[in-house]
């Protein structure tokens, strides 16, 4: 008996034990999918990591965290298929993305992104918080966003498949809505700290909230992932476009906490308010379409 043949018996039995995922609770459906994830990443990262002489505490230039983030991200489909081949569940299960409808969720989310941040931006700069200086033609900045709204879109899109998608929905087999969001919220802020562990520890309550605003992202759309996706690209792409930009910057008026720690608005009480009234209009627009309906 060969070790291959032994191990095809032992995949077949596994396979027809955990037929449309019954026999596999959802936190080990979760487990397999970031250790499968993360396990076909790590031949890209340590010849990279080796090469830069970077380890998670020593910060990241742009470049290189793109460069980083963008080949673990391209690696998404596989455990994914992987996940949806051994439980027999249909990919779209976790959020179809396509259709006129969605591209018009899409489209207002990234609208609203952008705007609510650049509202932050605005209220510090009239309150005396920040400077603004930007040095750009408007050639230059043209581009330098329409880049920062692809990459947005697409680093979005991969999040919200994976956390409000995979993630939530599995673990809503077995709790409620909003613990389910708790606990989806709480890796998706976790799991943020594996780039650069000192500059994202303080954004860890602000990244916990954002994930619950998207959830009643998802609920406002009865379900679907494409108000929040374009809701968090959009944010994406606007805190791209300003950091890329170098144009705003504290003027020490107030204390860190206030605008944001390192010049993060997720580590800023401004920028947890933002996040609150977001996620405040989108639940009342839920209970009034809950008391209309009954």
């Amino acid at each position: 008996m060969t070790l291959d043949w032994r191990v095809g018996v032992f995949w077949g039995q596994f396979a027809r034990q955990t037929e449309l995922g019954g026999e596999i609770s959802p936190l080990l459906k979760i487990g397999l999918f970031f250790t499968v994830w993360l396990g076909v990443w790590v031949p890209i990262l340590i010849p990279l990591a080796w090469r830069w002489r970077w380890y998670p505490s020593r910060p990241l230039t742009p470049p290189r965290k793109l460069t980083l983030v963008g080949s673990l991200y391209v690696l998404f489909p596989l455990p994914l298929w992987g996940l949806t081949e051994l439980t027999g569940v249909s990919f779209w299960q976790y959020g179809p993305l396509i259709g006129p409808q969605s591209l018009s969720w899409l489209s207002l989310g990234l609208a609203i992104g952008i705007f609510t941040v650049m509202i932050l931006v605005a209220v510090q700069r009239i309150a005396g918080w920040i400077s603004w200086n930007l040095n750009w033609t408007v050639r230059d900045g043209l581009r330098q966003f329409l880049l920062a709204l692809v990459l947005g879109i697409w680093i979005a899109g991969v999040e919200e498949l994976i956390f409000r998608g995979l993630v939530q929905q599995e673990l809503q087999r077995e709790l409620s809505v909003w613990s389910a969001a708790g606990l989806t919220s709480l890796i998706f802020a976790l799991l943020h700290l594996i780039w650069q562990p000192r500059q994202t520890l303080p954004q860890l309550p602000g990244l916990w909230l954002m994930g619950l605003v998207l959830t009643q992202a998802c609920l406002f759309e009865d379900g679907s992932l494409s108000l929040a996706w374009g809701l968090h690209g959009g944010w994406v792409c606007a805190l791209i476009w300003l950091d890329s930009s170098d144009a705003s910057q504290p003027r020490g008026t107030v204390p860190p906490w206030v605008t944001g720690v390192g010049g993060h608005p997720l580590a800023g009480m401004v920028g947890l308010v933002l996040l609150a009234v977001v996620g405040g209009l989108l639940g009342l627009r839920s209970f009034w379409m809950l008391a209309v309906n009954g």
